[in-house]
């Protein structure tokens, strides 16, 4: 029972001799996973691409309307002021109109009469 039993040599199983093919597959993953953000950023590009370019279309598409309403925008602008001048020299006109000492002259301005306290003179040659 004691008996001297014969050494065996510690044999290496022959799976582990093999390199090992977990770095290559990490090497596979790498590659895959490099490859994959490869194409996202690539899609990516091209969606803000198609992105830029809508918008740069729609900005050209509208620039002749923004033109047009500066345009229309001018013109109501210098007609305000044209208006704006004329309201102040009417309502300039009415506040003379209903100034009461001012009733004589304006009635001789508005009708051929005079005021009897005046004497017309008129010059003949």
């Amino acid at each position: 029972m004691n008996a001297i039993q014969p050494s065996t040599p510690h044999l290496i199983p022959v799976e582990t001799r093999r390199p090992k093919r977990r770095g290559l597959s990490q090497q596979h993953q790498r590659r895959h996973l490099y490859r994959a953000i490869a194409a996202e950023t690539t899609v990516k590009l091209a969606v803000n691409a198609v992105l830029s370019v809508v918008a740069v279309s729609a900005v050209i598409t509208l620039l002749p309307y923004q033109q047009s309403r500066q345009q229309d925008l001018q013109d109501i602008r210098a007609e305000v002021n044209h208006v704006e001048t004329r309201v102040n020299r009417l309502q300039a006109e009415l506040q003379r109109l209903m100034a009461p000492e001012q009733a004589t002259s304006i009635m001789e301005e508005h009708s051929y009469r005079v005021d009897p306290n005046k004497v017309q003179i008129v010059i003949d040659k």
